[in-house]
């Protein structure tokens, strides 16, 4: 079994409520809303490329009614699907009632607090044992306000009915055992410093950005820039699995403008 955590690519549909006094505008804990449940309107911000899977701004999972249909039969007792009001297209809100405690808590890396709480998770590893066979959309109570989690179940039928706008990168593999996780982070550190052996002239990022602009890709430890063939910029980070996660950056995060940067060899986006 593979589970996804359930995240949205920069080319979704985004939407907004209008409304923030509406039950859509409050916490999605995984307790149901059905019962106490009102259409609400929302509003597009950022049409973009797809939108069968809307990214709503405050965070919750957004079908559209073609989604919907496809997905009812199967999701049906692990989720609420709760119609929204827009000026174009039919929208549910998927409210995800499936919580499971499928932590596997040996493995997992835990932030405490000084009291000894969890505070959040540093690598989140779960427990398959506790996930059942036919599960498509679950929750974890620990971070049930702010992630939810798909399997291949689900993935299966987005891929099928050539559904878009999801992005599947961040994936938790059952088949991923500690003595492969231990591999994989040898060779992520051996990348990383077959990446920094290799440097040649350092550039600030100021300089950097210049020469990205002129065509250059540019690394600085696992982190990567560089224009598409278009002239868009993305911004790459290097995973453990040694491929690259692209993103058109709305800001580059403050710490990488601190940061020493040279030229690499361009990558394919």
């Amino acid at each position: 079994m593979k589970v996804y955590e359930l995240k949205h690519n920069d080319s979704s549909m985004e939407l907004n409520t209008l409304d923030w006094d509406h039950e859509l505008a409050s916490d999605f804990n995984g307790e149901a809303k059905a019962k106490i449940w009102t259409p609400t309107k929302v509003k597009t911000l950022y049409k973009k490329k797809y939108s069968d899977f809307p990214r709503l701004i405050i965070g919750k999972p957004i079908m559209k009614g073609n989604v919907k249909k496809v997905f009812e039969a199967h999701i049906s007792r692990e989720v609420e699907l709760l119609p929204l009001i827009h000026d174009e297209l039919e929208l549910y809100v998927v409210n995800i009632t499936n919580v499971l405690d499928c932590v596997d808590w040996n493995r997992s890396d835990v932030r405490r607090y000084s009291d000894g709480d969890w505070a959040g998770f540093n690598k989140l590893v779960f427990d398959f044992s506790k996930i059942p066979s036919d599960t498509y959309m679950f929750k974890i109570k620990e971070t049930a306000l702010v992630k939810v989690y798909v399997t291949d179940l689900f993935k299966t039928i987005v891929e099928k009915q050539k559904f878009k706008g999801l992005n599947f990168s961040i994936v938790y593999d059952s088949e991923f055992t500690q003595e492969k996780e231990d591999e994989q982070q040898r060779l992520y550190n051996i990348a990383l410093e077959e990446i920094d052996r290799n440097k040649g002239e350092e550039s600030s990022y100021d300089n950097a950005r210049r020469l990205v602009d002129q065509g250059e890709a540019m690394a600085s430890g696992p982190w990567k820039m560089q224009l598409d063939q278009q002239g868009q910029f993305w911004l790459g980070e290097l995973l453990k699995d040694l491929s690259y996660q692209w993103i058109m950056p709305a800001y580059i995060p403050p710490v990488l403008l601190l940061k020493s940067w040279h030229k690499v060899a361009r990558s394919e986006i």
